[in-house]
């Protein structure tokens, strides 16, 4: 129990996909206009992160290292993320149409987001179990989703229009981004054991 708290807690915080690993800050995550928009791009990352570690893992455990083909692992890894989102959409279209024309658009930008592949490959590296995947994941897209909807919330109450004009749009945007980076510092090198 104690262990996948922590494991939660480091997934979330101190290796956090966006901020701290400089993962999932791309083109698909940066242009959010209302929290609504960052909610529905958190939500939807969250499901494909899961999805693909999970696809990842079985193809991992049960595929290649079996058969001895982990050279083939990027390669696995980079497929199973448009299968998992495939799957996702069947999934939603099929039984939750609301929710899916909701998430649609936010699934294609997922598709592009190195954080998917980032945490199906931390996983492989730190050899986890299958609850241990599915938690460090789940966490993980929890993790994006608190970095956007935070950042979302940060421009609109902080007004980033309103700053000297040198500093409006990416440059604000990476001092931000860079400050809020700084505010995980105090948890890297967070380790909890039973």
């Amino acid at each position: 129990m104690i262990q996948g708290i922590g494991l939660v807690l480091i997934a979330i915080l101190a290796e956090n996909m966006v901020l701290v690993k400089c993962l999932g800050a791309g083109e698909g995550i940066a242009p959010m206009r209302t929290e609504e928009d960052a909610w529905h791009m958190g939500v939807a990352q969250t499901m494909v992160i899961v999805l693909t570690s999970l696809l990842c893992w079985l193809a991992n455990t049960f595929v290649l290292e079996y058969f001895g083909l982990e050279h083939f692992r990027l390669l696995v890894y980079a497929l199973a993320v448009p299968v998992a989102i495939g799957l996702i959409r069947k999934t939603l279209h099929s039984m939750f149409p609301v929710l899916y024309r909701h998430l649609n658009e936010y699934l294609s930008r997922s598709l592009s987001n190195c954080a998917v592949l980032g945490v199906a490959y931390i996983i492989t590296q730190r050899n986890y179990s299958l609850p241990q995947t599915l938690l460090y994941a789940a966490a993980s897209g929890v993790g994006v989703l608190i970095v956007l909807v935070i950042f979302t919330g940060m421009q609109d109450q902080a007004g980033f229009d309103n700053c000297p004009r040198i500093f409006r749009g990416m440059p604000i945007t990476l001092i931000t981004a860079g400050l809020m980076a700084l505010a995980l510092m105090g948890f890297y090198g967070l380790n909890v054991t039973a």
